[in-house]
């Protein structure tokens, strides 16, 4: 008597390429989602809506019970950026201090890595981020490490926060992100 054992081997996860995220009524960021210091107590709220050309991220944050961030963030998935060199955006905002964000983990006390960007005028403006300088931060501390190649081969989500330690209104309005 012979046996036969068939292996249907399915990927966990694809391995995501990324060339531009193109946001607006005609990009492709539906299933982006919101996340803000309401998930620890915080007070901050934030909304996402797309429009023609961008989509706008705007809210208030609040420093109250400890809270003071919101951010706007890609599905989980598993992108792989090790044989890229920076992330453009165009964007145009009122001037705060906001983040690029890459997840590695998917818990929130493991490190993340971020690079600030912001801009002192309603114009829009381009800028590039070089992967080599995003910084570690470990529950919204810096840690002195930056990310390496190793951790860049397996992103697992993207996004924007903002988490500039002041409290009001903010706008945000993202054209598109650009891997180069």
């Amino acid at each position: 008597m012979v046996r036969f054992l068939i292996l249907l081997l399915i990927p966990i996860s694809m391995i995501n390429t990324i060339d531009i995220i193109d946001f607006g009524k005609s990009g492709n960021t539906n299933d982006w989602v919101i996340v803000n210091d309401d998930v620890m107590g915080g007070l901050s709220q934030s909304t996402a809506v797309a429009y023609e050309n961008y989509v706008l991220f705007s809210g208030t944050t609040s420093l109250k019970n400890n809270g003071g961030f919101a951010s706007y963030r890609s599905p989980y998935g598993n992108f792989n950026l090790k044989d890229l060199t920076a992330v453009e955006i165009k964007f145009k905002s009122t001037g705060r201090r906001f983040s690029f964000q890459l997840d590695a983990y998917r818990s929130w006390w493991y490190p993340n890595y971020k690079h600030q960007f912001s801009n002192n005028s309603d114009q829009w403006t381009t800028v590039q981020l070089p992967l080599g300088n995003f910084k570690e931060y470990k529950v919204g501390e810096q840690t002195g490490k930056k990310i390496s190649q190793s951790q860049l081969e397996n992103i697992l989500r993207l996004g924007i926060i903002l988490l500039d330690k002041e409290e009001g209104p903010f706008e945000l309005q993202i054209d598109y992100i650009k891997f180069i």
